[in-house]
């Protein structure tokens, strides 16, 4: 049920980090005809001209039955399908759901009013506004294998640990969330706020830049053992080994006090001024501000394996039952501080790697969801943990 392994060496190109996780796309993925479902709550369960938040962002395409990863922002939501095209619904106005029909796609985010996707090549296409320059992606920008977009800004993380920002580097004062850390490197995840950027290096250490009105950027003294980032308006949270989670900035409506029911944990997602947790069971947490409903989650939602949060809504993909696990992993690799496996992919399948630090853990790591080619997925953990467990689950 699952495989024991240490680290090994970092591949130069055709990368994907999974938050902390990289995989190689060997292929374009193919038609998933496994169930997934999606669900919103929140603002825009309506389409309503007198309001400034409800442009039916929350009202779930029907033709929607592929995704495998989900975006929401201010008005808008997108999903990523499992043959890399994009769906965009709700607020269209600067053109933040209008992709380019050749899209072939394994990652997407999305800020106020604009929306990035990565693209299999290791290349950016960013669709909307760009009054602050957040769609002017980097001329000669590759080998990119994460982004995230924060209200105005936009991030990219490359195969080499470095990050690259562009869009507005300030509100109404010179934050510098754009200003990357001179030297900064050895980054395997990364998180946009509102208007400050969050890094986490391959050691686990978080480095945090631009507004720290609420402290956003003070990263709590010890904080150790983080598998996973999320930066929310003023906040931030973080999913550490053991299944717990840590937050810290402002706090006016109760984003940074953690229910003590939420344990076990093995996805995050920050809005905001809310927050999300998918827990072991697969059932979703919500907390923070609840003005648009963001943290009254629909009855009913289990089995869930993403969450996603944006300014005034929620958005969360359940898997269908029952799971199945792959356990055929092969090409084990050592190296200094990394390791390597594969396993073989089905048409019509989708995966989700997880991992543990330790047997004793209560829940398993999630990572995003990838549907299967027919042909080798490739999976490399670049952190500098010595030992993990690791297992994928298959629908």
């Amino acid at each position: 049920m699952f495989c024991h392994l240490r680290s090994l060496y970092r591949f130069s190109a055709s990368l994907f980090f999974l938050g902390i996780f990289c995989l190689v796309f060997p292929g374009f993925c193919l038609q998933v005809h496994a169930g997934f479902k999606a669900y919103a709550w929140g603002a825009g369960t309506t389409i309503n001209s007198a309001s400034v938040n409800d442009f039916g962002q929350a009202i779930i395409p029907a033709n929607l039955t592929n995704a495998v990863q989900l975006a929401v922002g201010w008005r808008h939501s997108v999903a990523l399908n499992a043959d890399g095209t994009l769906e965009g619904w709700g607020d269209d106005s600067l053109g933040q759901t209008t992709f380019n029909p050749g899209s072939n796609c394994i990652a997407i985010a999305c800020g106020d009013f604009f929306t990035l996707a990565l693209e299999t090549n290791g290349t950016v296409e960013a669709v909307g506004d760009d009054f602050y320059g957040q769609t002017d992606v980097p001329s000669g920008l590759s080998n990119v294998v994460a982004v995230a977009c924060g209200f105005y800004h936009a991030l990219a993380l490359k195969s080499d640990g470095t990050v690259v920002a562009w869009g507005a580097n300030s509100s109404d004062a010179n934050l510098g969330q754009t200003s990357v850390p001179v030297g900064l490197s050895n980054v395997v995840a990364i998180a946009a706020g509102g208007y400050h950027s969050l890094a986490m290096k391959s050691d686990g250490t978080i480095i945090g830049w631009g507004d720290n009105t609420y402290g956003e950027t003070n990263i709590p003294p010890g904080l150790t053992n983080v598998v996973r980032i999320a930066a929310g308006g003023w906040h931030n949270l973080v999913l550490k080994s053991d299944g717990t989670l840590v937050a810290w900035g402002q706090n006016n409506y109760g984003q940074t006090n953690i229910p003590p029911w939420v344990t076990n944990v093995e996805a995050i997602a920050s809005g905001q001024l809310h927050n999300l947790a998918v827990l072991k069971n697969g059932t979703v947490a919500a907390w923070g501000l609840d003005t648009e409903g963001d943290t009254n989650v629909p009855v009913g939602l289990t089995n869930a394996v993403q969450v996603a949060a944006g300014d005034v809504d929620s958005l969360a993909l359940a898997a269908p039952q029952p799971v199945k696990m792959q356990t055929t992993l092969i090409d084990a690799a050592f190296g200094t501080n990394q390791f390597t496996f594969s396993f073989p992919t089905r048409n019509g399948r989708v995966y989700q790697p997880q991992f543990k630090n330790s047997l004793s853990d209560p829940a398993w790591q999630s990572l995003p969801l990838v549907a299967g080619t027919g042909k080798i997925l490739v999976f490399t953990d670049p952190t500098d943990t010595p030992m993990r467990y690791y297992r994928v689950r298959q629908w």
